[in-house]
Formats: structure tokens, sequence, C-alpha cells
């Protein structure tokens, strides 16, 4: 869940196809209580900076609020039209037109625009439990957090320009300080999981044994039909892995020789991107393979395991760095999840009029006339001397854009 809410951060990429410097200009500063503005209060008519939710007093104001289930609802929306496009799934969620039915049931007796609601909600929740829990630890950015996020902010403005950094917060309908609020969670949730990881810290946690094994597989089937390998290449194949053992047996480095021997020997078409899999009891593998790795301690091989897919030595290896910290992460997901039940949630009754459908379609239309509004007049007419192909001008802007900010 960590995995989902976090990646809020990564829709917060750069608008690559704002024009910078054209179309009037609004100041991109705190909005002032006598001459509030942005796209979401042209939308919602509640003012961007008033609180609209408190998480055990941690006060959410409406532009962070907006923002977040305007992000929700874009999900939401590219996720069912790839599977309606790719698989033909949710076909009851479309109109004729193509447009989504928000009204429409969707799951658990919720309508798509009730889970929409929902689903922004614990976003805003998810970060504030991460603020909160920040705050009552002491937990900062450090130096080289803020020096990250300073870069991130400062390699936008530099592909965008500072105008059309200004137009994106605009159509994000984000001041610069929530910009870095939304941003610094990131770097705030990175700091509380490493004391997931310190023995003896109130948040420590045990990683929910998970371990860490590498194997060589000698198959005993062919990879194409799966069917199972004459009788003479099965024996072959056992007196192969008894070989390999017996060289692991005796070596002075065994993990180093194992990765060697892996890479030699191995026939598992997997192992040719990973040197290993993180598991533990709920892991989805077979029966055999799964009660062979969690015998094992750090270090320790494994006799020969034999499974329907063929002969396997195990070897189970300490987590690396990498690990422990998703691990972590996922533990201190948990931690935020439990505050979050716990919390004091306040909501403003001006939200009960908030319907996400038309809250979208409104946004979405206030975002176009946005972007028309700050389009030359000429721009996308056409190029009477350009090129023949039909390419374009070669100072169009990537495509790809960039990321303003963010982590995991």
């Amino acid at each position: 869940m960590m995995k989902r809410w976090m990646s809020g951060l990564l829709a917060l990429v750069l608008l690559a196809g704002l024009c910078a410097g054209c179309g009037d200009k609004r100041p991109i500063d705190t909005p002032t209580e006598e001459a509030p503005y942005g796209i979401y209060y042209d939308v919602t008519g509640i003012h961007p900076r008033e609180t609209v939710l408190e998480v055990d007093g941690n006060q959410i104001p409406a532009e962070l609020y907006f923002y977040w289930l305007t992000y929700t609802c874009g999900n939401l929306e590219n996720s069912l039209n790839m599977y309606h496009t790719y698989y033909g799934l949710y076909g009851e969620l479309f109109g004729e037109d193509g447009s989504l039915s928000w009204d429409a049931d969707f799951e658990e007796g919720k309508t798509l625009a009730q889970k929409a609601l929902e689903d922004a909600e614990n976003s805003v929740k998810f970060y504030a439990a991460i603020e909160n829990l920040a705050a009552r630890r002491d937990v900062s950015l450090t130096e080289e957090d803020q020096a990250a996020l300073d870069g991130s902010i400062a390699s936008a403005k530099e592909q965008l320009g500072e105008e059309g950094f200004a137009d994106y917060l605009e159509l994000m309908g984000i001041t610069q300080e929530n910009f870095r609020r939304i941003s610094a969670a990131g770097f705030l949730f990175d700091r509380l999981r490493e004391l997931v990881l310190v023995e003896g810290d109130e948040l420590y946690r045990e990683l929910g044994g998970s371990i860490y094994v590498d194997h060589i597989l000698l198959s005993t089937v062919n990879n194409e039909t799966g069917e199972a390998l004459p009788e003479e290449e099965i024996a072959a194949k056992r007196a192969a892995a008894e070989d390999l053992l017996a060289q692991l047996q005796a070596a002075e480095d065994r993990e180093a020789l194992f990765t060697q021997l892996a890479a030699e020997h191995g026939e598992d078409p997997g192992r040719e991107t990973e040197t290993g899999y993180l598991m533990d009891e709920n892991t989805n593998f077979v029966q055999k393979f799964k009660d062979a790795a969690l015998s094992l301690e750090v270090g320790q091989l494994s006799g020969i395991v034999e499974t329907n897919y063929g002969f396997h030595i195990l070897l189970r290896k300490d987590l690396t760095e990498a690990q422990r910290l998703s691990l972590a992460g996922d533990q201190l997901t948990l931690i935020l999840e439990e505050q979050m039940a716990e919390a004091e949630v306040v909501r403003s009754e001006k939200l009960d009029s908030i319907e996400a459908g038309s809250f979208y379609a409104g946004y979405n239309e206030a975002a176009e006339a946005l972007m028309a509004a700050k389009t030359p007049a000429d721009e996308g007419a056409g190029d009477a001397g350009g090129d023949a192909d039909g390419t374009g001008d070669a100072g169009e802007p990537d495509a790809d854009g960039g990321e303003a900010g963010g982590s995991n």
C-alpha cells in the first residue's frame, strides 16, 4: 500500500508541453484571504488555504486535499481505461461515448466516485501520518535531503523556465509551499524507515520473517514443452547436482563459488536478471523449495532438493541493504496504517458537497481552458517551412519530461 500511495509523488511529473512565458500570469505564492485564486478554487469555490481536514490536529488545506482527489481520479481513469482497452474489463463502468460513469457501482457497494473519495482521503491521511510521526519523533529532513529537494526544484525550473514551472504548479493547483510539503513527505518516510532498523528504537520491528535465498537449478523438464526429460538425462542431471554440491561444501568462499556455478550451470531462466529470491512463509513457491529455504541459516547450503522443475541447491544469503530498507518500509507502512486507524479526523462540512466525478470533470475543463489560454494562437497550426516528413521542429520539448521530486 505504501508504494501505491507514495507513487503520488510521481504524479508531480513536469508538464513539458506547457508554454513558458505566455499568457497572463498570476503569482505562485500564497493566495490571500482577500483574493483567493487557483484551479481548485475556480472549481469548488473553497479557499485554497482553508483547512478542510485535520488528522490528529495536522491541518490539511483545500488545495492539498483536492490535489490528491485529482490525482486519485486520474489514476483510476487511466487504470480502468487500460484494463478496458486491452483486456475488455470494466465495460459496465463506461458510457456509450467511452467516458467513465462515476456513479456506477464499483466495489464493495461503493460507486466509482465514492471509491475515488475514499482513496484520496486515505492518501491525505497517510501523508499526514508521516508528518505526525516525524514531528513526534523529532525527525526532519537532513541537509542532504534538503539539497536533493532543492535540486529537484532547480532542475524543474531549468527545464521549464521560471514561468513554465509556475504554469506547472498552477495546473497542479498547488503553491510552491505545498509542492515542497508533498515532496518532503517522501524524505521523512525514508528517515523514519531507518529507525525501524535500529534495535531498541520504539519503531524497531522484525522484518517479517523474510529471507534471501539463491539457488542453482538443474532442470528435469523441457522448458518449451514442459514434459519430463528422458530418464537417462534426469540421472545425469542428478549426478551433476551432486558434483556441484560437493564443490560448494568444500569451498572456502562458498557464496562466491555459488554465484559462479549458478551462472555457469544454473538453468533457471529467471536468474538472468535475479540472483536470488526474497521470500517468507506466505510467498507463493513450490512447497518443497519453500520448506527447504525457510529451514536454512544465513550462509547455509541445502542438500539437493527435488521438485517438479528439477534439482535445486539452495544457499541462504544475508539480506542486502536495499532489501532491509524495503522490508523496513513495509513495517513502517503498517505502523502508519495503525496510526491512521486510530487518528482523530475532523472533516469540513464543505467536503460533503464534493462529488468526485463532477469535481474531476470540472477540473479537466478548467485545466483545458488554462492550457489553451497559455498556448500561442499559432502553436500547432503547422509550419509551412517544416520537414516534408511532418516530424516537426527539432526544438520540441522532450516528451518524457522529468520528475519534480519524491522518493521510494
